[in-house]
């Protein structure tokens, strides 16, 4: 039946190309027709695409709809209150609209932190000269801080009085205030040492032209006040800038300290059959990266083999060498995706950081990145050059083999050396 059916389609393929002859059969496609290696070329391909999308699809979590993130602040802005400035006039919220403000709490009697932040108002009040932009600062001590003794206090620190005001009145109105509209602490302890009784926050709140909390920064923290001063000048001078950029970049490295601790932990815990707390990884996972290292590898070895055996003029032996390279790079990609989704749904991270430091990162990335890249052009290129050699079409198959071998190659050896300088690097160790 199969010979009637070749014989057939050799009488239509000559009908409808006139005097153009089907090539003679090869040694490559010896052992079987081209339509049945075709086919099972077809089956390798559908199967790599079913694996990837079965992995997709399980890797997708479903999430709850999250409860809406309250603000940290009354968008309504602060409640309105009823104070008395250090000079004797009552100031109310309505006096402060129209222009943001800073707000800090002190006590006179304070012998804590209190004149650092006071300071720090100072500071503001001289580098926000020709800005429309009022200071306020509350006392949690109104029953000692009358107004004689806040003007006092103000004089001590060369106070403008039209662009810093000092308030106190009622005690409970001020703690009301503090706690529900600044949501900041502030509470009483007479048990504590003279000058100590108030505990209260030293934070500086900065509140838009409408009343409404934005921000705060603590007075005590050189970074933050940077950051504040850069909020309300929208600019930062030099001295700050370099203050703010190198508490970033320790941001960075101790969060990716951190991260890499996590990391090793994760895999060491695993690799020693006990998941670090909370992140139990199963050995079989841990152990899939060395696995797929090793495939990386073999695919390497039989890539140079089967080119070795076409260059010597043993088609048969390269079709087989070069069909289970073939087999050997898609159980990778399936054991890849495998470990991937897997790493992610045992600690929410779906890759593990590079550890290296300083100059071996130009060559890491790099490294990296072209292996990506061109791993998805084999996924592509390979079951094309296969397939036009399966189906005799030997002149494109050498065209775009002299393309598919080099990139090829270069992703299984690449492949290696990532796993050893992501797995196995001094640092990571």
């Amino acid at each position: 039946m199969e010979v009637e059916k070749s014989g057939v389609m050799r009488i239509q393929f000559s009908v409808f190309n006139f005097r153009r002859k089907r090539p003679p059969r090869s040694p490559l496609a010896q052992g079987g027709s081209g339509t049945r290696s075709g086919r099972r070329l077809r089956r390798y391909s559908y199967v790599a695409l079913a694996i990837i999308v079965a992995a997709v699809r399980l890797s997708a979590e479903p999430t709850a709809r999250a409860d809406d993130v309250q603000p940290l602040w009354d968008p309504a802005g602060i409640e309105d209150f009823s104070l008395t400035e250090c000079h004797g006039q009552t100031v109310k919220k309505a006096d402060l609209l129209g222009r943001p403000w800073v707000a800090c709490f002190i006590f006179t009697r304070c012998a804590g932190p209190c004149p650092r932040v006071s300071q720090q108002m100072r500071v503001l009040q001289d580098r926000l000269k020709g800005l429309d932009v009022r200071l306020v600062s509350f006392s949690v001590d109104p029953e000692n801080d009358t107004p004689e003794v806040l003007l006092d206090y103000a004089r001590s620190y060369r106070v403008d009085p039209d662009r810093w005001w000092f308030l106190t009145g009622d005690k409970e109105v001020i703690f009301h205030l503090i706690l529900n509209s600044f949501r900041v602490r502030v509470e009483d302890d007479p048990r504590r040492p003279p000058g100590n009784e108030v505990i209260h926050s030293t934070m500086l709140m900065y509140v838009d032209a409408g009343g409404v909390v934005r921000a705060r920064f603590d007075a005590q923290d050189d970074v933050d006040m940077a950051k504040l001063r850069r909020l309300l000048l929208a600019k930062s001078d030099a001295a700050d800038a370099r203050l703010i950029k190198e508490a970033e970049e320790e941001e960075r490295r101790q969060r990716r300290a951190m991260e890499l601790a996590i990391a090793d932990a994760r895999f060491r815990g695993a690799a020693a059959g006990q998941g670090a707390p909370g992140f139990d990884i199963p050995d079989w996972v841990a152990r899939l990266p060395a696995l797929n290292a090793s495939l990386n590898a073999l695919a390497t070895v039989l890539l140079a083999a089967g080119w070795t055996l076409i260059k010597t003029g043993r088609p048969r032996a390269h079709k087989m060498v070069m069909l289970t390279a073939f087999n050997v790079s898609a159980l990778f990609l399936a054991c890849y995706l495998v470990y991937h989704f897997q790493l992610h749904h045992y600690t929410g991270s779906g890759s593990r950081k590079f550890a290296g430091e300083g100059a071996i990162r130009l060559v890491y990335f790099p490294l990296l990145i072209s292996h990506i890249l061109l791993a998805f052009a084999v996924a592509i290129l390979a079951p094309m050059t296969i397939y036009r050699a399966l189906t005799y079409q030997f002149e494109r198959h050498k065209q775009l083999a002299r393309i598919t071998f080099p990139v090829w190659l270069y992703v299984s050896v690449t492949g290696v050396i990532i796993y050893f300088m992501l797995y196995h690097w001094p640092s990571a160790t």
